[in-house]
């Protein structure tokens, strides 16, 4: 009997020493809060033109009515460039759009597919273009704002991550309709 209680004890011994095995964890993305409140801010600076951003943006002021603005949160930022157009030589609403086209199909390359949208109000004289491109790209959202004549305003949308379109996707919905939101309240002064 003796043996057969040491036999048990020492068998539950060797089956209770096992090295424990780890297994790496899944693949995960950070879950992402959206602010519910709608609220904007109005720039109205020394630049030709104003528009309302939103309130969770930072706008950077660069030379020559040039900004940066910073979605801190998200880790994005939205370049944008303003042009005085003259009209002459390579300072052209042709020359500038064509430019801010090739720009936008730069990326056709790694693309799925883009998609454009064209913006026109009369009664503010802003018309415009505005380029979703899908897929893993280095800017999946830009645009650019004319009046026709002398004014030329360009955005292009940046993630400082690697892109992969599957972990920004919600981001870049959700920053698209904000960025679209500046472009429906620009105004020139």
């Amino acid at each position: 009997m003796s043996r057969l209680i040491i036999f048990v004890l020492l068998t539950s011994l060797l089956f209770q020493c096992k090295e424990e095995v780890y297994y790496p964890k899944p693949l995960g993305h950070f879950r992402i809060e959206f602010p519910e409140n709608d609220s904007v801010l109005s720039y109205q600076g020394n630049c030709n033109y104003k528009y309302q951003y939103p309130f969770f943006a930072v706008v950077k002021e660069k030379e020559n009515c040039n900004q940066d603005m910073f979605f801190p949160y998200y880790n994005a930022v939205l370049h944008i460039t303003s042009i005085k157009m003259t009209g002459q030589g390579n300072n052209t609403l042709f020359h500038h759009s064509e430019y801010a086209r090739k720009l936008a199909y730069e990326h056709r390359i790694k693309a799925d597919a883009i998609n454009e949208s064209v913006y026109k109000n009369d009664s503010t004289k802003v018309y415009g273009v505005a380029y979703e491109i899908i897929g893993n790209v280095a800017s999946n959202y830009q645009f650019f704002l004319t009046d026709s004549n002398e004014n030329f305003f360009r955005g292009s949308l940046y993630f400082n991550v690697k892109p992969d379109i599957d972990s920004v996707r919600p981001v870049l919905n959700f920053l698209k309709q904000k960025i679209e939101g500046v472009i429906h309240t620009f105004d020139w002064k």
